[in-house]
């Protein structure tokens, strides 16, 4: 018994030291193109920060894949506490998709604001904003080619 509380009390210590931040819409005041206002139409941006004493100052946002018609959720929070535990702040954005009748360049505005929201917060968050980038897989890889132009330094 006394290992098992032992376990639990530890766990729980983990979990704690990285966790997640609140998801935040991307625009506040409404999302430009949307189609609507159910979750699908809202992008948002979920912050997992790296702990203070283990913090690198870099920041990534991730783009989970899932070619357009979903996002794979283990490429999400499972990557950002994965970074969180390296010293890098990871940012999780759920953007528009194609099954939600969305077409590019919806996603890449989504990504593009992302990024810059990132950086424009990198003080609130602390991060270094000249140390951010973005990470995808599967579909969502053609927009962080472009989101490197288009959000701008």
């Amino acid at each position: 018994m006394k290992t098992l509380t032992t376990s639990i009390v530890a766990l729980a210590l983990v979990a704690g030291a990285f966790a997640q931040g609140k998801e935040q819409p991307l625009w506040p005041n409404g999302t430009p193109g949307a189609k609507g206002d159910s979750p699908r139409d809202i992008p948002t941006l979920t912050p997992f920060l790296a702990p203070a004493g283990n913090n690198s100052g870099s920041a990534i946002v991730i783009c989970p894949g899932g070619g357009y018609g979903g996002l794979a959720a283990h490429e999400g929070a499972t990557y950002a506490q994965f970074l969180q535990q390296h010293g890098v702040s990871g940012f999780v954005l759920k953007y528009r998709l194609g099954s939600a009748g969305y077409r590019h360049p919806v996603m890449l505005g989504d990504a593009a604001r992302a990024l810059r929201t990132v950086r424009a917060n990198a003080k609130r968050w602390k991060i270094d904003p000249d140390k951010t980038g973005s990470q995808t897989r599967r579909g969502a890889s053609r927009e962080r080619g472009w989101v490197s132009g288009a959000a701008g330094p």
